[in-house]
This record gives structure tokens, sequence and C-alpha cells, in this order.
């Protein structure tokens, strides 16, 4: 609370000013006749220079401004006059609190008037100091005239400011931005986040209001409406000394999306009885729609016994709301009283003026428009003492994320969207699986992206998030295994697969999760007619789990460039379009200030290029970068010629706008770009230079003699950075650090339609294998590397999953069953190492679909296939014996034990030999001990006979284990000496440490304690 007190009384025509100084008794100067300086006009001009001028500051708009800014200083030197020169009295008061200094003082305006209360009071001007007051008091509010201080709320929560955010935008895409206030909110409380709870209201109803406020009561500190107000004169419901009938209202949203109009009296019976003492509102309205909209719902809330009510006094910038509401909120978490936290937020936006406007960013006086109504100071939250010096625990502590595989924000972060969000949240309210259908590179991912983020920090989702991209052809496998590693950990893998789904399936049926699946189109085969990625089976499957989440808790949320109307699932469908016309003027002003381009030096022209990019992400991000180099109207040239060259050649899923925008930039690159760049096209997702350079430098080996004579020359490393960069500077690629590089979904489609112009396609075929025989080699390379370098291999092999992926299904189109063993090898040691069994298990399983289910099918098809499925059900039976199902895993032994057997080949013997070890170790562990050395002493007949004594003592060793078991001891003794004795010689001393271990267990049991 201030030190001192100005008070300016208005009742009826005249006003009188109070000072108290300190504890001392109020003193008050003679009151006169109030006569103010804002007719209409003023008032108008003020509304257009705060809301509408930086939305289109070109023409006179500028000069106008300029005009006005004068006319701020001269409206608030006549209303000082008025107040503070009308007598000597009032002069002393000033001197008074001018002395002590005016961060001492606060200001309350006291009224019994709307339309006084309303005026612009944060204009008053001192020409003495030549300073405005508002930003230089300790605070500034406004209070109702004979309204008594309401009783003390009672104690609230200490340990967190709780914050309950009521986001209202019942009219649509005619409405201010959802986040219009919330974005800059989080953005600028992310240092004290700790120190604040924020929820926002789901539904933004009445109704949920209500029933949140009364289940918690005592809870929040703060209730947050961010949305519309109104003042309704014909209101019956409500009388006081305002003026008889009529109340402020705010229009709340009902469950369907549609307008929900409450009184203040309603809201405020709710903030009494829950405890809530502060109200911040956010005026939504323009001039045209009515003014001063909140100040008559402001007063009726003070007037029922609300603390304090923050307003708006006109629409706010999102900058200024930025700078204000965060540093409102975080003067609040600190302990400041309501008065002197809304003053520090003024002097935030008064130091901060910048605010974003077509033309750049251009400064603005619109510190004024926040404004206090209170009847006292009040301090809501007094945080516990942090004046120790926090532990280093403290600072090393991880950040909770409800986020599972979320893909990194990209370039420029996530930008607007923000009436997508809200039909994504009324979709949701309707039906808990939703499709959002658009073209490719329209910004579905970043979308369904910046959703899940915004649900995470809002608390929209009380489970966890999950995203799963389909573009490489995902199973349910893949979701599977996502949800239960997350909900569950390692002890998820322990369960056999019908269990495993059947545990997701009720967790996300019961817990209010989302589940994103990305980029599904392909799933099905896209465009219509391509091979579907996932056979039918697997399809069936993804349908099954989708129709079993109908109704549940969970949200499912897919992405898709066409309707995907197999899964009959009763999905919502959305349909996506480009950005609106705010949000494509923000991500153009970040796309500008990466390259170096001044926004305030563009002509208008600027706009119309803007508009005829049609709000596309994507060709926004590969056009503007040419504005460096070329004028507006020259890049609006060159696209209108290029959307005629292109006319007629629409494709499914796909703007033609983009296919323009993305020729146009190519045409633009450097000769030796537009040479090489297409190579990218057989990549997925990013794309290493030490790789690209690894397979194109030398021509004198098989890559390098390939893409030679493809394009021509061999590329260094040095060449492709350079390359690569020019990508990015174009803005068709991003880089991502060290040498990594990463591939827009839409790119690689394009670059194949350019080397398509350029090749014929057995040339690019022929491209295709060696590149594929090129990631066999990687593949292979880095599996042998995780024993050596077990953290690089996993680096490298987890980086180029995508790239493995897309060439492990290119090698099973061309029967290339070796390169596809090692890359799924390689993949496989990844998956296990992370607990992706189940996507492993699912690989297999399509490969094995492919290769032959039977070992005949398999040998059909070469040597090759025949050892892919020879590991591939090896790895089945293992994955069986490792989870102790021991029937499957002696099954698929048995089966492959017949199968080689029936080949009546001895070149198998070495393979027929371990399949006798592992039924050994089956029987072994079912206990069958009898059917277990049987089968050890066959396999070791095997190796004897073929002089391989090194596994020979492998059998004998676990020979001995099964003796030992029985109470053989002495044979138990026996075959471990003679697995001693082959190690001792072949001088591997780890594996005879082994069996000396087992010969003094054996003597233990024989109670031989010396031996």
């Amino acid at each position: 609370m201030a030190k001192n007190c100005l008070r300016i009384n208005h009742e009826g025509d005249s006003i009188q000013l109070f000072w108290q100084q300190g504890k001392a008794n109020p003193r008050h100067a003679p009151a006169v006749t109030f006569t103010h300086p804002f007719d209409k006009q003023a008032l108008a001009d003020l509304r257009w220079y705060l809301e509408e001028y930086l939305r289109f500051p070109y023409g006179l708009a500028d000069d106008t401004a300029a005009k006005i800014e004068e006319k701020l200083q001269n409206w608030g030197e006549e209303l000082f006059e008025l107040v503070f020169r009308s007598s000597e009295k009032a002069r002393e008061f000033f001197q008074a609190a001018t002395f002590d200094g005016l961060n001492q003082c606060e200001l309350v305006i006291t009224s019994d008037n709307p339309e006084v209360l309303m005026l612009p009071w944060e204009l008053l001007y001192s020409p003495s100091d030549r300073n405005f007051l508002a930003p230089s008091l300790a605070g500034m509010s406004r209070s109702l005239s004979d309204y008594a201080v309401r009783a003390e709320m009672g104690d609230l929560p200490q340990d967190k400011l709780n914050i309950l955010l009521v986001i209202a935008r019942p009219y649509g895409e005619r409405d201010i931005g959802l986040k219009t206030i919330a974005r800059p909110l989080f953005e600028s409380i992310a240092q004290i986040r700790k120190k604040v709870n924020i929820k926002v209201l789901r539904p933004p109803s009445f109704e949920e209001f209500e029933r949140e406020l009364n289940g918690n009561p005592g809870f929040y500190h703060i209730v947050h409406f961010d949305g519309h107000g109104d003042f309704d004169p014909n209101s019956v419901g409500f009388h006081h000394t305002l003026g008889g009938a009529g109340q402020g209202v705010l229009v709340f949203e009902a469950n369907d999306g549609s307008p929900q109009i409450i009184t203040a009296a309603q809201i405020a019976q709710n903030l009494a009885d829950c405890r809530v003492p502060i109200f911040v509102l956010n005026a939504c309205k323009s001039a045209q729609e009515g003014e001063g909209s909140f100040s008559s719902v402001a007063t009726r809330l003070v007037s029922l016994g609300a603390k304090g009510v923050v307003a708006m006094a006109y629409s706010v910038f999102a900058e200024a709301a930025k700078h204000f509401i965060g540093r409102l909120y975080g003067e609040l978490a600190a302990g400041a009283t309501l008065d002197k936290a809304v003053a520090a937020g003024r002097r935030q936006i008064l130091n901060q003026r910048l605010r974003p406007s077509p033309k750049g960013d251009k400064p603005l006086q619109d510190w004024l428009v926040p404004v206090l109504y209170q009847q006292e100071s009040y301090q809501p939250f007094i945080p516990a003492s942090d004046e120790d010096i926090l532990d280093i625990e403290d600072f090393l502590e991880p950040t909770v994320s409800n986020l599972v595989e979320l893909p990194q924000e990209g370039r420029y972060g996530f930008v607007g969207r923000d009436y997508d969000i809200l039909r994504l949240e009324r979709a949701f309210r309707q039906n808990n699986l939703v499709l959002l259908q658009g073209m490719g590179g329209v910004g579905k991912t970043e979308l369904v992206c910046g959703f899940a983020r915004w649900l995470d920090e809002t608390q929209g989702r009380g489970g966890k998030i999950f995203f799963v991209s389909f573009e490489q052809g995902a199973t349910l496998s893949n979701v599977v295994n996502q949800v239960g590693r997350a909900v569950w950990g390692d002890k998820f893998s322990q369960y056999r697969q019908e269990q495993q789904e059947q545990a997701v399936l009720k967790y996300l049926k019961s817990q209010p999760s989302l589940l994103i699946w990305d980029n599904f189109e392909p799933v099905a085969g896209f465009p219509t007619g391509n091979q579907p990625l996932l056979n039918s089976s697997e399809r069936d499957s993804l349908q099954r789990f989708l129709k079993d989440l109908r109704g549940g808790k969970s949200w499912v949320l897919i992405t898709s460039r066409r309707q995907e109307s197999w899964l009959d699932c009763g999905y919502r469908l959305l349909e996506l379009g480009g950005l609106g016309k705010q949000d494509v003027e923000e991500l153009a002003a970040k796309i500008l200030e990466t390259v170096g381009v001044e926004k305030k030096h563009l002509p208008k022209e600027y706009l119309d290029l803007l508009k005829l990019l049609g709000g596309h992400p994507l060709s926004l991000r590969v056009v503007l970068p040419h504005l460096k180099r070329q004028t507006p109207s020259q890049l609006i040239e060159a696209l209108r010629l290029g959307r005629d060259k292109f006319a007629g050649a629409e494709e499914e899923g796909r703007d033609k706008s983009l296919t323009v925008s993305l020729d146009y930039s190519f045409t633009k690159l450097s000769d030796a770009c537009r040479l090489h760049l297409p190579f990218l096209a057989l990549f997925s997702e990013r794309v290493d230079a030490d790789w690209l350079h690894a397979f194109s430098e030398n021509p004198d080996n098989e890559y390098g003699l390939a893409y030679q004579a493809v394009f021509g020359e061999n590329l260094p490393k040095a060449d492709w950075l350079r390359l690569l960069n020019e990508g990015v500077e174009a803005g068709i690629l991003e880089y991502l650090g060290e040498s990594i590089y990463k591939i827009h979904p839409a790119l690689p489609w394009y670059l194949r339609q350019r080397l398509a112009d350029s090749y014929t396609g057995e040339v690019i075929s022929q491209l295709e294998k060696k590149l594929l025989i090129f990631y066999g080699w990687l593949a292979n390379s880095y599996l042998t590397k995780l024993i050596s370098n077990a953290k690089l291999a996993m680096l490298v092999l987890q980086f180029e999953e995508p790239n493995l992926l897309q060439n492990l299904r290119l090698a099973e189109e061309q029967q290339n069953w070796s390169n596809a063993h090692v890359i799924l090898q390689a993949l496989g040691e990844v998956y296990e190492r992370i607990n992706r069994k189940s996507e492993f298990r699912a690989l297999r399983q399509r490969v094995l679909s492919q290769i032959g289910i039977h070992l005949s099918e398999a040998k059909a098809k070469g040597k090759a296939a025949f050892n892919f499925w020879m590991y591939l059900r090896g790895v089945d039976a293992n994955e069986a014996l490792a989870v102790a199902d021991l029937e499957t895993a002696k099954a698929i032994y048995q089966e492959i034990l017949d199968a080689l057997t029936a080949l009546n080949d001895s070149s198998v013997n070495d393979k027929i030999a371990v399949s006798y070890h592992q039924l050994g170790i089956v029987a072994k562990e079912k206990r069958e001990f009898e059917e277990a050395k049987a089968f050890y002493l066959k396999a070791l007949k095997i190796y004897e006979d073929a002089g391989d004594f090194y596994h020979a003592a492998y059998e004998y060793h676990n020979l001995g284990v099964v003796a030992q078991k029985k109470g053989e001891f002495e044979e138990a003794k026996t075959f471990y000496l003679k697995a001693l004795k082959i190690y001792e010689d072949a001088g591997d001393f780890y594996r005879a440490a082994g069996d000396y271990h087992q010969l003094g267990m054996v003597a233990e049991e024989k109670r031989e304690f010396e031996e």
C-alpha cells in the first residue's frame, strides 16, 4: 500500500481533491465544477490511435497519429489544470505529493458515474514536471462512491498464485485470436512458472465456470476473463444507484460455441461465494460494437464485492499485453498489492513502446490502456521467503512435461492459428476423434504440435500427449509401444503383445490424453492408386483400435491430405486452409528478420505479395527471402507467370501455389544448387552432409560412379555444405546444427519432379539402388560399432532412422534381402535398447509376410532370403524365450529345426546345431532336464564332427548345468572340466572363469569345501 494518497472525488457536477499524507487525517480542497476536454471526437480519435492506427499505418496515418500524440499532452494539461490548479489548496496538495515522491503516492478517482470513471484519467499531465502522472505514481485506481469495503476473503493458498483463465471466443472467426492474451501471458511468466498455476477453463461456459469455482472454494486468487463484455441498458434484473435498470454483462461461450450472456451480478455472486478476490478483464470489442463496455462490468463487479478489477479501457495489442500482463502477474507472484502490480505493468508498457505493424515495429503510447477498479488496496498472495540460496538440486530438477516424442518447433516457432486451435477445441467437445485435412505444406504438423503444447501448458489434458508420424508407415505396434513405454516404463516390455494392447486401450479410454497421428495419408496409399504403406491386416488393426477408443476420455487427432473414409470410425472432419492475415504478417516478419530485410522499407505492394501467397506457410518461407534482392512487384509478376505455367497441373493433396512458390525459389538458386539438390528427393525428413559427401565424392567407387553418372560430377563435403546452406537461405531446408539439415515433407515430392524432368525412370532407379546399398553398408558399419562405440552408433542410427526405414521399404520392393537384413538388424538393435520392441516386432512381421512365412518359400528366393528368414524367426523365438513364453519359443525353434533338417544340406549344420541348443535352453527352463540333455548332446555332436571345439565347449558347459540341476555332480564336474580345458586352450579366460565358478558351486554342493 502506498504511503500517501490523492483522491479525486466526483459528485454531481463537481469534483473535489483530497490529500492524505501517511496516517494523517485526509484534507480537502474546495470543490470545483467538473468540465473535461474529452468530447466525442476526442474520444474517437484516441480510440482510433490506440486500436486502429498500427493495423494499417499507410497513407496519412502516421501524420494523423503524430497529431493525436500531441493532443494527448494537451488533453492531459487541461485535466491537470482542473484538478490540481483550481485552488491554492489543490496546488499545495500536489506539491506535497511531489515533494514526498509520486512513487510514494496513489491516485484514486471516486465517482458513482460510469461515464466519468471511464474517462482517460491516465492522461493527467504535469506541465512543470513535463511528465504524465500515471507512470510515475505508486498506483492509480478508480472506486465507487458509497460502497463499503466487504469482509476479508479468508486465507488463500500461498504456495502458488492460482489463476483461472476464461477464454471465450463465441464469435468464431470474427473474434479476436484465442491466444491473443494467453500466449504473451505464458511467455512472460516463463521465468516464474513454478510460482504460478494457470488453468484454462474448458469449455468456457458459465456452467463450467460455476462448477470449477464451487469445486475449489478459496483456491483461486484471480479469475482472468479474456473475452467480450457489454452494458445492457434494458436489463431489469439488477438495480442500484448507477442508474436504475441496466447492468454489465460478460459473454461466455456455451458448449456448442454459441454466445452465453451472463450478468455481472451472477458472476460476482460466484466470486463472493467462492472467495475469489480479483478479476482481470481484457477488452476485446471495437468501437463499432460499443465503447467502454468493461467500465460498466468492472464497476458492478467491485460494487458486488470483488476486491479489485483490472480492465483494458481499449483493445490491447498482444505486444503490450505481453509486457503488462507478464509484469502484473510477476509482481503479484512476488507479493505486491494489486495497485502496485498494475502500476508496474503500466511502466513496463511505457518502457517497451514498440508495437508490430505491417511496416515494422513502431512506437505507440498505449500505457494508458490498463485501468484498475478497487475499493481498497489488496495483496492477494504472500510468497514464502526465498532469501536463502537455493540448493543446486533445485536448479537441476528436470522439466516435467506430458509431451511424448513431439517434434521440436521449427526455425520460426509456432505462429498464430488461434482460430484453428479454437476449432479443434470445439470439435473435441463434440467428438473425441478428429481428422484434420489440409494440403501438403499448409502447416498441419505445426498446428497439431502447437495445439499439443497449448493443451500441455494450460492443463487441457490430464494425461499424456503422444505424437506418432505415419510418414514411414507406423503401425498399431508403434502407437501401443509409445504409450506403454511412456506410462509404465521398462516394465511394459515384459508383457505379451495382446496384453500390451489391452492395457494401452484401457489407459486411453480412462485417462484424458491426446493421441496425434500425423501424416496419415500414406497408410492406405497416397496419392490415390499408390501402394499402401501398411497391409490390410495392419490397417484393420488401426481401424479397430480407433473404434474401440470412441467415446473414451482420450482425444485422437489425425492429420491427412485427404479424408480417410476407410477408417469408418465416425471422426469429426476439419479442413485446414492457409494462415490468417495477422498470422501471415507475423510469420513474414520473422522470415524477413532472419534474412535481413527491413519490413519498414518495403512498399505497400508487399501486402499484395502476402495475399497472393494465400497464407501458405511453406510458400511464405521459400518466396519471402527473395525480397532481399527483388521487389514485391517483381515477385508478384514472376509468381503469376508461374501460375499460368502450372495451370491444370494440380495434384491430389497439393496446393498449386506451393508448386509455383517452390518452382520460383528453385529457379533462383545457383546452377550448382539446382543441379545437385534434387538428390535430396531420395532422403526422408533429414540429411547429413557427411553421408552426402561419403556417397558422392569418390569417382573410383560404385557410389561416386553412380552419382557422377547422373549429376556429371562428384562433390566434396565443403561444396555440399555450401549448397545446403544456400537451400537454407532460400527457405527450402532448415539447419539443425553440425552437418545436419531438416527436409520439409513437401520437398522430396517436388525435387523428385525435378529429377523426373531431367532423367529417365531407369536412371533414377539405378541411383536409388546404389543409395540402398550405401545405407546397407552404413547400417552394417554402425551395427558392429554398437559393441565398440555404442553411444556414437546409437546416435547415428537413431538420427538416420527415417532414411533407414525408407530404404528398408525400397529393399523389400526390390527383394534386396541382404540389405533389408542388415538394415532391419541395425534398427532392431536400436529398438531393443530403447524398449521399442513391439515396433521391431511389427517390422519383422511385415518383412516376413513378403519373404515367406515358411522356410521353403524364403529359400526359393535365394540364399540372402534364406538367411534373412532364419534371422527373423530366430528373433521371434528369442523374444518369446525372453518373456518366458516357452511354448511359443519351443514351437518356433522346432519349426526352424524341421525346416533346416528337411533341406538335407550339410552346409546348414551349424544352424541346426543352434536350433538344438536353443531347444535345450527351453527344455532346461521347463525343467525337462532329460530332453534338454538330449538337445545339447545333438548340438555337441555336430560341433565336434565339424571340429568346432570352441562352440562345443558351450554345449559342455550347458550339459554341466543340466547335470548340476539334476544333482548328478560328478557328471556336471566332468562336463565343466571339458569346457574349461577348451576355453583355456583358446585363451578365453573370461568364459573359463565361468566354468571355474560352476566347479566351485558343484564342490560346495558336495560339501568339498577345500576343493
